[in-house]
């Protein structure tokens, strides 16, 4: 266990000076590829050091299995990362996240194994398992305990030497789609804008947007049974709304809840929820988008009780309609240059297999700077969010529980990847199958570091150069004057020395 990465997270930066184990390190995962093709990831890396991170880059020179995918890729990469984690807090994967073809892939575990095959809460799917990245940050428990082959199967996989869930770094990604690094260098370059912003232009990100729709009306049948009362997401974001964000000094919130049909939400909004006014609204910019609704990869959409037609007091699907309030079509009419860190309480959002899914298309054109995205059917809490004076409860873990507690950090100043882990240390604490489906299918996308009050004040005052004749022992490469002039091949070695330096210097 990085036990001072645990203490960092509840207590706050602790830093030690050295290229050793401290908060502002992070190593980038990704491939040779990505290093060579990526116009950006130098840039990225450079906005990192200038606020006195220390950064290596690591790829398949460092971690091996060379031409290989999916689990044998990601076998590799755990197994390296097992072996060097002591000298960062931060993890970034940059890659194809997909678990069977990626070659930076996500894992597939088995939280719901148990389950059956064609009953997913009420849902006729099959959701036994689910992609996830948090073998990357859980580097010292087995997460296949019984030898399977199926990891992170609740019960069998955990227990002594088991799954402990206590992240040893702080794992973020970036996802890349079919070898596209235009749109690689896109994310990229809004991170580091973000992170470059003017202290007077970010007055934005004390503002929340808190779109909520209905899930379920009273009488809805499912698999096995039927919903005996109306559940109105708005419950949620009101709740998050009274107790983080009236309580914040100088935070505000916009609420959009759902004003058509013949029950509509019993909580006052500023807008009506439609897919028109969250898209004005967010491009007003936003520092906090909090939203309720069935999801699946591409869009969020509204379940509508048009009519009683057979005055039964009962909501039939025949009388009920859906509307999407967004989609990832969307995406580009959004981003504003003033994007914000996003959690949507929807299942499959995050969902590595599907090209162009929600999550990834909000980062893609700047709406979102960083996304919690579920890639399944998602659990949540069993917290009275109608009851404004409830304690939140933390047995069971959900985007909504987990999306609360990493609000609350990033306006207590955390960075992203400090919030949300540390969100998934405290929700959950039952263990049960939801439990662990909560906390692993919910993962972050986009650069960890960031936080609500990231500028270009964050940069640092370089450290004083050596004297004329001193080797540079710091790691990283400086080019000769002129060097990077003259011709394309100097340009293309002297990137390619820029990141070889940023591999571990122990191989």
């Amino acid at each position: 266990m990085n036990t001072l990465l645990l203490l960092t997270l509840f207590f706050g930066p602790l830093h030690t000076g050295t290229h050793g184990v401290t908060q502002k390190s992070m190593i980038v995962v990704t491939t040779k590829k990505i290093v060579s093709q990526s116009a950006k990831l130098a840039d990225f890396i450079a906005a990192k050091e200038d606020r006195g991170y220390v950064v290596d880059v690591a790829t398949e020179d460092d971690y091996g299995s060379a031409g290989e995918e999916g689990l044998p890729r990601a076998l590799a990469i755990r197994a390296y990362l097992q072996s060097v984690h002591a000298d960062y807090s931060y993890a970034l994967l940059i890659g194809n996240a997909h678990a069977d073809y990626g070659d930076v892939p996500m894992w597939k575990v088995w939280a719901r194994h148990a389950w059956s095959a064609s009953n997913c809460g009420g849902f006729p799917l099959d959701c036994r398992s689910h992609e996830t990245d948090y073998l990357y940050a859980d580097l010292t428990g087995d997460w296949d305990l019984n030898g399977n082959g199926q990891y992170g199967e609740t019960g069998l996989d955990q227990g002594d030497g088991g799954i402990d869930l206590v992240p040893e770094l702080l794992v973020s990604r970036i996802p890349v789609y079919f070898d596209d690094y235009r749109e690689l260098d896109q994310i990229l370059t809004s991170a580091i804008d973000y992170g470059n912003a003017a202290p007077a232009d970010i007055a934005y990100r004390k503002k929340a947007l808190l779109p909520a729709a209905f899930y379920y009306f009273k009488g809805q049948e499912m698999v096995g049974y039927s919903f005996p009362d109306d559940v109105d997401g708005s419950v949620i974001t009101e709740w998050f709304f009274h107790r983080v964000i009236e309580s914040s000094a100088g935070y505000t919130a916009t609420r959009l809840y759902e004003r058509e049909g013949i029950v509509t939400s019993r909580l006052e909004s500023e807008l009506a929820l439609t897919r028109e006014n969250l898209i004005s609204a967010w491009k007003d910019g936003y520092g906090m988008i909090f939203w309720m609704g069935h999801g699946l990869q591409k869009e969020v959409a509204r379940v509508i009780w048009t009519a009683d037609t057979n005055g039964d007091g009962l909501a039939q699907d025949t009388e009920m309609s859906s509307a999407l309030f967004i989609h990832s079509d969307d995406a580009e009419s959004i981003g504003s240059g003033r994007p914000g860190f996003v959690v949507g309480v929807s299942c499959e959002i995050g969902s590595a297999e599907t090209y162009q899914n929600l999550t990834a298309m909000l980062l893609l054109h700047g709406a979102a700077v960083g996304m919690l995205g579920s890639s399944s059917v998602t659990p949540g809490s069993v917290t009275d969010w109608a009851n404004l004076e409830s304690e939140m409860e933390l047995e069971r873990s959900g985007a909504d529980n987990i999306g609360v507690l990493f609000f609350q950090d990033l306006i207590a100043g955390k960075t992203a990847g400090e919030a949300i882990w540390n969100a998934k240390l405290q929700a959950g604490t039952e263990n049960d199958s939801e439990s662990l489906a909560g906390r692993t299918m919910l993962n972050f996308f986009g650069d960890p570091t960031l936080s609500l009050d990231s500028t270009m004040e964050d940069i640092v005052d370089p450290e004083p150069e050596d004297p004329p004749g001193k080797g540079d022992d710091s790691g990283c490469s400086t080019a000769a004057p002129g060097t990077a002039s003259g011709s394309p091949g100097a340009s293309i070695l002297v990137l390619t020395l820029f990141f070889m330096a940023r591999r571990r210097r122990s191989r």
